[in-house]
């Protein structure tokens, strides 16, 4: 049971009648925390809110609000509770769609100033509220582009005390200007942690990002810079030769430890990923089988997201073997390969564990992929499969015991195509599952 149910059932009276730690406690139980503020603030009740007034400087609103409820929650935060803590706030962490309104409210509140906010952290994508998970099958298009001027309003925002910027943007976008721009406004942060994936289509960039570019366009900017982690995937089309060796020379007047994977991809796709040591994200997208996911020293140990990409060659069972030792807090995983495995392995089941794994993504692959994960691999922690229509109709048509038991316990299931006709025969083979049903149903 969640915090915030324990609360609702606990009546103010009940709880005034708690000491004033315990009741902190439970407060800083509840998440999202803007739910809180919410019950808490302007309810009547001062000791209440002197309370929630001591939890209320790290704000966090990258959470998706699906319910009508939580929707009004969120425009009484902005009415009631951000002009009652606007002076407080130190640390925000926000979705693009969420910077019109901090302008607004700014604007209208505190003269286009938060004074003593130090930490910003903008995302793009929101979080599931039961799981927390990033969400990964989303259609963003072109969401950023869509997005480029309310990039630009946030530079309207005064935060002269700002200390600490990350800037989180994992789905491909091609006008990075914008970005740049707000970067370069920056003059006091001291902490950056830019995570990005620019350019998809077009000719915008015309060149990979690299150490050049970082000395160029953002370091000369921030004079009071202590920190910079980065990790960036910058994606050209038709990219000219470039060898490894010349990223890497690009980066010789920095002394912070770096490394970088250039890849060529089938498709007529070049990918170079530049990322600071030690490796902070969590995340790795358009992951080969050339990237160095593997070395000694575990430097992608903290991974929980990954998504694999490969047109060159297939990833082989020793591939994936290896991905659960190195990467073993994975939760997410999601494989884009369609092309036929050349070792296949004949066994039953493999000694291969996913402790973690919570959702799998099997799109657009051979069916070798999920014959090898929901057949042969152990995934006791498997709650969402998204998969190939037809695939999974195999898959169930095979009716393998080690299948059967990796989906007992999948909560919810989509497919590529509409599978009503076939609803029934889905909903037998996952008995717990919530089947989501297709758009074009």
């Amino acid at each position: 049971m969640s915090s915030m149910n324990c609360l609702s059932k606990m009546n103010v009276i009940e709880l005034v009648d708690l000491p004033d730690e315990l009741i902190l406690f439970i407060m800083k139980k509840v998440n999202p925390r803007m739910l809180l503020l919410c019950s808490m603030i302007g309810i009547g009740n001062n000791r209440l809110e002197a309370l929630a007034f001591d939890i209320c400087h790290s704000i966090d609103l990258t959470f998706d609000y699906p319910q009508a409820p939580h929707r009004l929650f969120r425009r009484r935060f902005f009415s009631h509770v951000m002009p009652r803590i606007s002076y407080d706030i130190q640390s925000l962490r926000i979705n693009l769609n969420h910077i019109q309104s901090i302008k607004t409210f700014v604007e209208n509140n505190c003269n286009g100033t938060l004074p003593n906010l130090t930490h910003l952290k903008i995302m793009l994508g929101t979080n599931q509220v039961k799981t927390g998970i990033p969400y990964t099958i989303v259609t963003i298009g072109n969401v950023f582009e869509n997005n480029l001027n309310l990039i630009s309003k946030i530079r309207s925002i005064s935060c002269p005390n700002l200390k600490q910027m990350t800037m989180t943007m994992y789905r491909n976008f091609n006008n990075y200007v914008p970005c740049i721009s707000l970067l370069q406004q920056l003059l006091n942060v001291e902490y950056l942690t830019l995570l990005l994936a620019i350019g998809v289509q077009g000719t915008t960039p015309n060149h990979f990002i690299d150490g050049f570019f970082l000395e160029r366009n953002i370091l000369p900017y921030m004079p009071r810079l202590r920190q910079f982690n980065y990790h960036i995937r910058s994606i050209l089309k038709n990219a000219s030769h470039i060898t490894i060796d010349q990223i890497r020379q690009s980066f010789l007047k920095q002394q912070q430890p770096f490394d970088c994977v250039l890849d060529n991809f089938n498709n007529n796709y070049g990918q170079c990923q530049i990322y600071s040591l030690p490796f902070i994200g969590t995340r790795l997208d358009f992951v080969s089988n050339r990237f160095p996911l593997f070395d000694i020293n575990k430097t992608f140990s903290n991974i929980t997201i990954l998504l694999l990409f490969d047109d060159v060659k297939p990833f082989e069972s020793i591939f994936f073997e290896r991905v659960a030792r190195a990467l073993p807090q994975l939760r997410t995983l999601e494989i884009f390969n369609q092309l036929e495995q050349q070792e296949k392995t004949t066994a039953k089941k493999i000694s291969i564990d996913f402790t973690h794994l919570a959702v799998l993504i099997l799109y657009d692959i051979h069916i070798d992929y999920a014959q090898q994960f929901l057949c042969q691999i152990h995934l006791p922690s498997l709650i969402e499969l998204v998969i190939n229509k037809d695939i999974l109709l195999t898959i169930i048509d095979e009716n393998q015991q080690q299948a059967r038991d990796n989906c007992s316990r999948v909560g919810t299931i989509r497919t590529s195509k509409p599978s009503y006709e076939s609803i029934d025969i889905i909903e037998n083979f996952f008995p717990l599952a919530y089947y989501v049903k297709h758009p074009n149903e």
